[in-house]
């Protein structure tokens, strides 16, 4: 808000006294006129914008003391008022105001009737919340410079005018409010009107605004309340209806409204008219993104809030990054690498190669950045390089485990085991802690050996016998048994054997089968007796259910008779 003073200089001599001299004026137009003419929105200008402008003024009935306040004593009072405020910054707004009094008329003892400048009003605004915020916040300091001419009612010294401006913008209409002080000397009129509280002082006001916004005609309602601290603490309320008119960069307006109650200095009437120029739109809503707006009016601005100014976003209305001129992201080729990173935009390919399908140069199926030998053919295992055999056992390195030592394939590329280095592995020696040959099953020649183990069988080369018709082992097979378990407890590896026991066709089935069961169990009993752990050992009958040979012989029936031993778990 702008502080202006209007001057009023009393030269008269009532009763033989001299009439004192003081600025009658309490309200000035804002030179900015962000808000109302009268009250500001809480906005500063931005830097280097302007406004400046020149405005008829009257009042009517201006000075009021007790005795007449009916008609006052400054009836008529016409002037003109020069005003321009400037942006300095996009927060100190920096102002003045500058009255010229052409004619007054007032009645005795007043008797002033001269004209003059009046009493300048410098000021400076700062702003404390920006029109980017929800409200708009200012302070203000005004100085009244007391330099006007006697004659125009001028001078009574210096004034100051502090105010706080707090005020919002909507789209086509804007509020604002005032709370200010005019602090300045007493003058004293009570020598002259026998009126106790006829004196001009400091007072306090509290303003008020709504008006439209937009092109086109726009109409305004301000008012002030005004409460004097000088002696009798008189009050008064005045009000004004305003019409501002733009024609491009020019600015018609006109103001006029009632002044109320008794404060001296409260006219009766009181009018503007004026024209003014700005190199700011006035009409238009102000840039603020809580509010709407048209994108050529607010360039600085971030409608979509992406970071990128909607001057220099190419989609405004949609977030992107400022890479892509604030447009959002496209991935043509759906290989989430955004069209504006990937070198292969039309192709599916991989963020590590900007979007491009990493080369295999081999055709191996291993791309070259995981290709150990990117130029030969290579199984995945080998990390895409050939397989190689140093010991050239025909098992490839990576799977053989003793690559520098030749090994069978059964065992993945290593050597049998071979304990008493006899040449016989120890899984078919049948004393793989004592070396012997290979004709006799790993033992020494001496021990001859009746049993040959292999993957799915102990081999017997000799047959158990049993009393015809029962369970009862002979004696003669005790050897071929003894042999037999002294296989298995040298042999641990071998952890379950089914012993079978299986007959000829000669009686009925279910005797058969009971028998080949009964024989089974013996043979279990035998060899856990000689040492093997018994559950390593399952007995197994089966009858005549699985012939070895034909049961129309003699010699058929006998082969058929027999006690097998298949490794089941090994």
């Amino acid at each position: 808000m702008r502080t202006y003073f209007l001057v009023a200089l009393f030269s008269s001599v009532a009763f033989g006294q001299t009439v004192p001299s003081a600025d009658l004026e309490q309200v000035w137009l804002d030179p900015a006129a962000r808000g109302s003419l009268w009250v500001s929105n809480g906005q500063t200008l931005g830097a280097l914008q302007f406004r400046a402008g020149v405005s008829a003024t009257y009042t009517f009935s201006q000075f009021r003391p007790l005795a007449d306040r009916a008609a006052g004593q400054l009836t008529d009072r016409f002037g003109i008022q020069a005003m321009g405020a400037l942006g300095v910054t996009d927060w100190l707004e920096l102002g003045a105001n500058v009255p010229v009094f052409i004619s007054q008329t007032s009645t005795a003892p007043l008797n002033a009737a001269q004209a003059g400048l009046g009493n300048p009003m410098l000021h400076a605004k700062i702003a404390i919340l920006d029109q980017s915020k929800p409200v708009a916040l200012s302070f203000g300091l005004g100085v009244g410079v007391p330099v006007g001419t006697r004659a125009a009612q001028g001078n009574g010294g210096v004034e100051v005018l502090p105010r706080i401006n707090l005020g919002k913008v909507y789209s086509n209409f804007q509020v604002g409010v005032e709370l200010s002080a005019l602090i300045r000397p007493v003058i004293d009129f009570t020598p002259i009107t026998n009126g106790f509280a006829d004196k001009v002082g400091s007072q306090v006001a509290l303003g008020a605004m709504i008006g439209s916004i937009g092109s086109g005609l726009r109409t305004e309602l301000s008012a002030r309340g005004f409460v004097s601290l000088a002696g009798g603490g008189r009050a008064g309320i005045e009000a004004q209806v305003a019409a501002r008119y733009p024609v491009g960069d020019v600015e018609l307006f006109a103001s006029l409204g009632p002044g109320f109650f008794g404060e001296p200095s409260t006219p009766i009437v009181r009018a503007y008219a004026g024209i003014a120029f700005a190199n700011v739109s006035m009409t238009k809503p102000p840039c603020i993104e809580v509010e709407p707006y048209e994108l050529a009016d607010c360039p600085d601005l971030d409608l979509d809030q992406d970071g990128v100014s909607n001057f220099l976003d190419a989609c405004p209305s949609l977030k992107g990054p400022a890479e892509n001129k604030g447009c959002p992201d496209t991935d043509r080729d759906n290989d989430s690498v955004v069209d504006r990173l990937d070198a292969c935009i039309e192709v599916v390919g991989a963020p590590g190669n900007k979007g491009c399908p990493w080369p295999d140069t081999d055709k191996d199926t291993l791309i070259d950045p995981n290709d150990s030998c990117p130029t030969e053919i290579g199984p995945v295992e080998n990390k895409g390089c050939p397989d190689t055999d140093k010991d050239g056992d025909t098992v490839v390195d990576r799977l053989d485990g003793c690559v520098a030592e030749a090994g069978p394939v059964e065992n993945t590329g290593c050597p049998w085991p071979d304990a008493d280095k006899d040449g016989v592995p120890d899984f078919e020696d049948n004393c793989p802690k004592e070396a012997g040959v290979k004709e006799n099953q790993g033992c020494p020649a001496a021990k001859k050996q009746l049993v040959i183990i292999t993957k799915e069988k102990l081999i017997i080369k000799e047959k158990v016998f049993f009393d015809t018709g029962r369970a009862t082992i002979l004696k003669k097979s005790n050897g071929l048994l003894d042999q037999v378990s002294s296989v298995l407890v040298a042999h641990p590896e071998i952890t379950v054997v089914q012993v079978e026991g299986h007959t000829d066709n000669v009686g009925t089935p279910e005797r058969n089968k009971t028998l080949s069961q009964d024989r089974a169990n013996s043979v279990k009993s035998y060899l856990v007796k000689a040492g093997v752990e018994e559950k390593r050992l399952v007995p197994m009958g089966f009858g005549q259910e699985k012939p070895a040979d034909i049961n129309d012989t003699p010699a058929g029936r006998e082969n058929n008779r027999r006690v097998e031993f298949n490794i089941v778990v090994q």
